[in-house]
């Protein structure tokens, strides 16, 4: 084979090897690519996506996902919501409760107990973890605790009137968990309970300060308390 020859058949190979390459080269970018996991459009969305969009600053919190709840304080709670929730204005005129000796809005909610409750033992149960405050006597109240604990990451103070002060075995200062036995309400119009029925009230007051106000006298004070019943499982 002469040298003009060869040099035409290296030629001829060469190009047909390119003409190969630039082929191959194609189909494979247009083959389909291994899936490295469920995309954001099929099997999941921006919610429960866990890596930061543009827009958000992965350095911020990320936000609550629901509120948080607290345990009921007595059982059947539902059923016993029925005289004095949570900011109603009270006056002894009218006043589902008669006598009636305070005016003003409630800033808590009143639990009452049923007609076979009178004369037995009604329990009282933390409704969030944190340590016991207080326990005392107070005028309107008779017996009373208080309890520290945070809601939503915030500091609250919960508030549970009308308690027999001496079934209160828990310590000041001693780490109560939610769903704990606290107390048996006082017997109604006795001592224990300050001369008023048999009826738990529970209030929660915003902020670490001991505040056991069971009426405040302008509704907009009632924005430093929660309404219980929001959060209750």
């Amino acid at each position: 084979m002469s040298k003009q020859a060869k040099t035409i058949l290296f030629i001829i190979v060469a190009v047909i090897a390119a003409a190969l390459i630039f082929y191959f080269s194609g189909v494979l970018k247009k083959a389909p690519q291994p899936s490295q996991g469920p995309s954001t459009s099929e099997n999941s969305s921006p919610a429960t996506s866990t890596e930061p969009s543009a827009n958000q600053n992965p350095g911020s919190p990320a936000p609550t996902s629901s509120a948080a709840q607290l345990t009921p304080s007595i059982a059947n709670w539902q059923a016993r919501v029925t005289k004095k929730p949570f900011g109603i204005y009270i006056t002894p005129q009218n006043s589902p409760v008669q006598p009636e000796r305070f005016t003003g809005y409630h800033t808590g909610v009143d639990f009452e107990t049923f007609s076979d409750e009178q004369n037995i033992d009604v329990p009282i149960y933390a409704i969030c973890s944190g340590p016991l405050l207080t326990k005392r006597t107070a005028t309107g109240y008779g017996g009373i605790a208080v309890q520290a604990c945070k809601l939503n990451d915030e500091d609250i103070t919960v508030i549970y009137g009308h308690l027999r002060l001496a079934s209160i075995s828990s310590g000041i200062g001693q780490e109560l968990k939610a769903g704990d036995k606290l107390a048996v309400l006082g017997a109604g119009f006795s001592q224990e309970t300050d001369g008023e029925r048999k009826h738990l009230h529970l209030g929660i007051h915003k902020g670490t300060a001991i505040n056991i106000l069971g009426y405040v006298q302008n509704p907009a004070e009632l924005q430093n308390w929660i309404d219980i019943i929001k959060y209750l499982k």
